[in-house]
């Protein structure tokens, strides 16, 4: 049986946050075959018939018109082969979603009021997330948007025979707050080490080394913003218990409002400073294999003005995180910078430690039209990013590659989130 136990990372840097790390550690239990593929141990009996009895009591589709949710195809990567991939030992498979976090403040909350309740009631969405998780049957889960008890009481007390559970558990230990998590295949991957990053800690030193807190009002301004900001990244350190061959895993949510990209920007730059000083305090590879994925509230590309982008160059503009993190650097002119959306000056061109890959980008070409979609938004968010980790292949979304008309806004009656998951398989070296 599995247990919950809280991690006390030592040696950490406090604006690190490693103590606040949960992790679910778990026994094995052998994988069933499905097909042609692995996929999880069934789910108890109690919780298909669960699915059925909500389905059913409800009015909502059938259970068939679920499916989906799991017939969406991967397409390889150019140059691969589908023979020898089927074949390869290191390949696994990373599965990434933003599950939308239940309560009031979330999935019930009024913004959502374009679905029906009964959509949006944790009992009837997370049958449906576990089937996705089930069927494409990752080898490392990312989630985002998850609260304690969706943790302890659903995710962690169902994938915990397979699956080692991490959690970014929040200092204060309030069960609304929602958070990131990752789930490993045990019998995959040995999880080493791990570190929680708390960006709104992290910043703290960045901002004191510098001299910000000597600086202007815009200065501290953007200190106060950053520390105001509680987002968190979980990172591991796996171990292939095949290979021996060792990756760096990471698990995390960006802050969300459109109206401070300038935010993100900073997260996601302490986010490649984190994982670079992770590497060095655990004598790792330089060149160790990274995947991070999660929710990064960033655009590939915007090419429509808005009240917060009004003018638009004609090639479109990246955000300034997702420019940072794919191109390894962003200059002061980028409008995302922070000294052009605040004018503080303590900020400089910054120099992300690591160039990272789209797997998405890589294997379609261009990210996908749209990772979420409500009755106000839609748009790509959602990425997994990888170095020195090859991409295999990446699964394709359920709407035509160039048109979303037909998709409507979710969550809805087949579809458990506001986002879609995405999932790709990848080769370690």
């Amino acid at each position: 049986t599995g247990f919950l136990a809280v991690i006390v990372c030592a040696g950490l840097p406090s604006s690190m946050g490693g103590r606040d790390w949960m992790t679910a550690k778990t026994a094995q239990r052998p994988p069933v075959r499905q097909g042609s593929g692995m996929c999880l141990p069934r789910l108890p009996l109690r919780n298909r018939a669960g699915m059925r009895r909500i389905l059913t009591r409800r009015g909502l589709r059938a259970a068939a018109d679920t499916q989906a949710l799991t017939e969406r195809e991967f397409q390889l990567a150019p140059g691969i082969d589908r023979n020898a991939v089927a074949k390869d030992a290191s390949r696994f498979r990373v599965f990434s979603y933003n599950v939308l976090a239940d309560g009031p403040k979330y999935a019930l909350s009024d913004y959502h009021g374009y679905s029906p309740i009964e959509n949006r009631r944790w009992k009837s969405r997370y049958p449906r997330i576990l089937k996705e998780i089930r069927h494409y049957d990752p080898d490392i889960v990312c989630l985002q948007e998850i609260t304690r008890p969706m943790f302890q009481n659903s995710f962690y007390k169902d994938l915990q025979k397979a699956y080692t559970g991490l959690y970014a558990a929040k200092t204060d230990r309030k069960s609304k707050y929602q958070t990131s998590a990752m789930f490993v295949r045990t019998r995959r991957f040995k999880v080493i080490n791990g570190s929680l990053i708390s960006f709104a800690r992290m910043s703290e030193d960045y901002f004191r080394s510098l001299g910000a807190h000597e600086g202007s009002f815009n200065d501290l301004d953007l200190m106060a913003r950053m520390g105001a900001q509680d987002d968190k990244a979980l990172i591991a350190l796996l171990e292939d218990r095949g290979t021996q061959q060792r990756m760096v895993a990471v698990s995390t949510h960006l802050y969300w409002n459109p109206k401070e990209p300038h935010v993100k920007v900073l997260q996601a730059y302490l986010l490649s400073k984190a994982l670079d000083e992770f590497i060095q305090r655990n004598n790792l590879d330089p060149e160790i294999p990274l995947v991070v994925a999660g929710d990064f509230n960033s655009l590939p590309n915007k090419t429509e003005p808005d009240i917060y982008d009004p003018v638009i160059p004609p090639a479109g503009l990246p955000s300034g995180a997702y420019a940072g993190l794919t191109t390894g650097c962003l200059d002061t002119k980028h409008p995302d910078h922070p000294k052009q959306r605040t004018m503080a000056e303590c900020v400089g061109d910054l120099k992300f430690a690591f160039e990272l890959t789209s797997a998405y980008a890589h294997v379609f070409g261009t990210e996908p039209l749209i990772t979420t979609k409500t009755d106000k938004f839609s748009g790509t968010l959602d990425y997994i990013f990888v170095r020195n980790t090859k991409v295999a292949s990446a699964l394709g979304m359920p709407f035509d590659k160039d048109s979303v008309e037909g998709f409507g806004p979710i969550p809805n009656a087949v579809f458990p989130s506001d986002h879609i998951a995405i999932v790709s398989d990848l080769i370690l070296p």
